[in-house]
């Protein structure tokens, strides 16, 4: 229920990603405003970006990744349309 809740889905990546992305958790009182919010979701694209992957990563962290990737970028063009961002 939280796929067009871009701040939602920014502050449960650490309970998705796997230790070696090193995302650091983000609390959903630190994505209040709509700058913090972008620069999160900036971190949280190179994380998870198909060409960002690395080459040893399984099958599953691959996939893992791929869905994030699309969710979050579909979330983010909904709060940008919700929040007047260009």
């Amino acid at each position: 229920g939280k796929e067009d809740n871009l701040r939602a889905l920014l502050a449960s990546l650490h309970e998705i990603l796997w230790e070696s992305t090193n995302w650091k958790r983000v609390n959903l009182s630190d994505l209040v405003m709509p700058k913090k919010v972008k620069i999160t979701y900036m971190k949280a694209v190179a994380k998870v970006h198909p060409d960002k992957i690395p080459p040893n990563a399984t099958a599953e962290q691959k996939m893992i990744a791929q869905s994030v990737f699309v969710v979050i970028n579909t979330a983010w063009e909904k709060f940008k349309v919700a929040n007047n961002i260009q």
